[in-house]
Formats: structure tokens, sequence, C-alpha cells
């Protein structure tokens, strides 16, 4: 096994560690997101989204902003890395128009099979892309465009340095929460900056239609009932087709300095 693919199953055996460990206490999934940020996530992307494509949720976790997804949207795929986290979003009460299928965002071949299954698609994407090392980005970053394919978009929502520092400021506030402690211990979450995240969209297959500055608001509080509502950004992008002919002759696209 060369280095690579060994970095890639010590990932995925933390992964599948915490999700194979989760006994449904509340509070227990820190970032599980409130109803309403997943709204206000919707009057963002609904207007790029093709109507009529299936939504991949990447990152799907136990299942729930796939089930809201599922409510404005016909097909929604949810995909994670982790076959129990996929067990367990299966077990949700879940409607018709959902369905799962574990999928590593860094392999290329499960991207191509991912799109031969539903054709191109909408890509849904949240604290995914900074919970990768950065050498693992760009790799994920192209299988996101091959599920595009010419006709979908992305919107993507991930933490930048802001949030580590509004997790200190809790941390000084309320000390180390169990379920705060047991996040940071075995997956403790990465960060990336809005230039770091646009720049992962090279101009040459992608067409950045509006970033900026964002909230993740979780259904979770703080010991003193303060909603968790951490800092975020996004980004809203789709393929160029002059990108897609990267993909088709086999090449990666440059990438901006």
């Amino acid at each position: 096994m060369n280095k690579t693919a060994d970095a890639h199953e010590r990932q995925l055996a933390v992964w599948e560690r915490w999700w194979s460990t989760i006994d449904g206490r509340p509070g227990e999934i820190v970032w599980d997101a409130d109803d309403t940020d997943l709204a206000a996530d919707l009057t963002s992307f609904t207007d790029a989204f093709h109507p009529g494509l299936p939504v991949i949720d990447l990152g799907c976790g136990d299942g729930r902003q796939t089930r809201f997804l599922a409510r404005r949207f016909r097909t929604v795929v949810g995909v994670d890395i982790s076959p129990a986290a996929v067990e367990r979003a299966r077990a949700g009460e879940n409607p018709p128009n959902v369905c799962y299928r574990v999928v590593d965002a860094r392999s290329s071949e499960q991207a191509e099979e991912l799109h031969h299954e539903f054709g191109d698609a909408n890509v849904y994407v949240r604290g995914v892309l900074q919970a990768l090392p950065p050498v693992d980005r760009p790799q994920a970053v192209m299988s996101i465009g091959t599920l595009l394919g010419s006709s979908g978009a992305l919107f993507a929502k991930e933490l930048p340095p802001e949030a580590g520092a509004y997790f200190a400021e809790v941390v000084e506030r309320h000390g180390l929460w169990p379920e705060l402690e047991r996040v940071m211990r075995l997956i403790p979450p990465g960060q990336i900056t809005k230039d770091e995240l646009v720049r992962l969209f090279s101009p040459d297959w992608f067409e950045v239609i509006s970033a900026g500055a964002a909230r993740i608001d979780t259904v979770n509080v703080l010991p003193d009932g303060e909603p968790i509502s951490v800092p975020a950004i996004y980004v809203l992008a789709r393929t160029r087709p002059v990108g897609l002919a990267y993909r088709h002759r086999g090449r990666e696209p440059r990438r901006e300095r």
C-alpha cells in the first residue's frame, strides 16, 4: 500500500470509529444543522441548481441534511466515506426520493461510477473540504467536477480560521464539555480561508458564481443555553464547458497559485 492509500485508510478508520460509536445522545453530533440554517443555504443556491437534476449531499453523515434537501428536490443522494454513517442514515425516516451510497470524495473512479449511475447532478457540500488534508482537497474538487458534469452546480459551506477562534472563546467560557471534547479528540475540525476555497476551483474548469461569509447554526446549544453558531464561508460554482474537455482528455486543469 502506498503512502497516499495508507493515509486514506487511516482517515477512513477515524470516521468509522466516530460514526460506529454514536449512541444518539442529544448534542453528540455537534455540527448537526438547524433547519433554519439549511433553509438559509437554500436561498443561496436554489436559483443556481438545475431543478431537474438530482442533488448529491456529499458528506451526508447521519442523513439529517439529506432528508431536508429531499423536501425541495426530486432526487437526493446522500454519500459519505464512512459505511457506518451511511448505515445510520439509511436507518432514519427517509422519504422515497432519498438514497445513500458509500463514496470517498477523493476517488475519481467512485465519482465516475456515481456520475454514470445518476448523470449530471447538483452537489451540496457542508464541512467536507476543510476536514480533508490540504493535499487531498484538489482531488476532491476534481471529483465534484465529475459529479456536476456540464449541467450541475455546487454549493460548499466550510469552516474558516474564524471558526477556530469561536471555539477557543467558547471553551474559555464553558470549558471542554464531553460532546465537544470527543470531536476535538477524534476528528478535530480543519479550516480553510475563503481565498483558499475559491482557488481550489480552477478557472480552467469552474466558474465561481459567488463566495462569501456565512454561519453554521446547529441544533445544539452551549452549556448556558446559547445556540452554537459557528462562522463559516461558502462558494457557489459550476463547471465551464472548456473545463470538461480537460476531464475527458484525462488532464487536470491548472490551479491558480
